[in-house]
């Protein structure tokens, strides 16, 4: 019965993730935002009112950002072909003087006498399929978009989220008595990880563009806001944003060190962040087993998209926060630690 139960619930949480997957995400949002209208509340503006000036807020940001690196985003998917083009030219450059093979260098021969029309040709097709795609995929993302919004602001309005009533539910299922403040604490508690490594990586990203500026990378901005969002997911998010930027950097420099540069740059900035100054924040309480959490975003990746790779690892912290909080979930707690 367990074992068909916990089937159902994969099947329910997989075919009815148009909903689930915006509600999850406006949760989040919402134990995020929570503080800011509680301090509007105190200035005496209404809760409708401050709820409204948040979601109007986060709304301007998102449309701003997407406004802002729509064009050079855009640019570097419609070059793809090219770019693939020179990645493949360069690597051979760099494997001749390394490995002194000679059929590296006939390779490049054949590579460098390609017709230009073969490559408009190339290009003009998956030009196309990226746009229809992004036409096809448009009704998901605005209803994503749409009830995020639409749920967020009810959340926040109200100032109960649906956490708080999950919370009794767990407490009444694990016969354990739930007091006012125990719910508000575990909320609180919540609210702050979230708020801080929010935080921690617009830091990591606006580093990350700094740097890459000074290195002379294009579309700094773009790339710092890849390693913003994508650091979320923690172990593949690097590494995902460790090859992007090499990608790019292979492409835009020509001298060997000049292309590890960038990378090498990015890692160490990443490394400290991971390894010293996040743990020295956020202390030990919030220390995961890496195994786990890698397993976790593979799991939520596979089930929600890349969305769920992002919320995996938020999600993976409060249910261990919350775990701590009841006694008979604390053994699964201590199994999420980092040992």
């Amino acid at each position: 019965m367990i074992g068909i139960f916990a089937l159902l619930l994969l099947c329910v949480f997989k075919y009815a993730s148009t909903i689930l997957v915006p509600l999850t995400f406006a949760i989040l949002l919402s134990l995020l935002f929570a503080p800011v209208v509680q301090l509007l509340a105190r200035l005496r503006i209404p809760r409708r009112i401050g709820a409204a000036i948040v979601v109007t807020g986060i709304v301007t940001v998102i449309a701003g950002g997407i406004m802002a690196l729509a064009e050079p985003a855009e640019g570097w998917l419609d070059k793809s072909p090219q770019v693939l083009h020179e990645i493949e030219k360069k690597l051979q450059k760099i494997k001749q003087p390394l490995k002194q093979i000679q059929e590296a260098a006939e390779k490049a021969e054949v590579l460098t006498e390609l017709d230009q029309n073969a490559m408009k040709m190339e290009v003009k097709p998956n030009t196309e399929k990226l746009i229809e795609s992004l036409f096809s995929a448009t009704p998901e993302v605005l209803t994503f978009f749409v009830l995020s919004i639409v749920l967020l602001y009810f959340m926040l309005y109200s100032g109960k989220t649906l956490v708080e009533y999950i919370i009794r539910a767990i407490f009444w299922l694990a016969h354990q008595r739930n007091t006012v403040d125990m719910g508000r604490l575990i909320q609180q508690e919540i609210s702050r990880y979230l708020l801080t490594i929010t935080i921690i990586n617009i830091c990591l990203g606006i580093t990350v563009a700094l740097a890459l500026t000074l290195i002379g990378l294009p579309n700094p901005i773009l790339w710092g806001t890849m390693v913003t969002l994508l650091n979320f997911a923690p172990y593949i998010g690097a590494i995902c944003s460790a090859i992007v930027i090499t990608i790019v950097s292979l492409v835009t420099f020509d001298s060997l060190f000049t292309i590890l540069l960038a990378p090498a740059v990015f890692l160490i900035i990443t490394s400290l962040e991971g390894q010293i100054i996040t743990p020295q924040i956020l202390g030990d309480r919030f220390s995961m087993n890496p195994l786990l959490v890698f397993l976790t975003i593979v799991f939520w990746g596979w089930l929600w998209g890349y969305v769920g790779a992002l919320l995996a690892f938020p999600l993976l912290v409060s249910t261990k926060i919350l775990c701590q909080s009841v006694d008979v979930l604390k053994p699964f707690a201590d199994f999420l630690e980092d040992t």
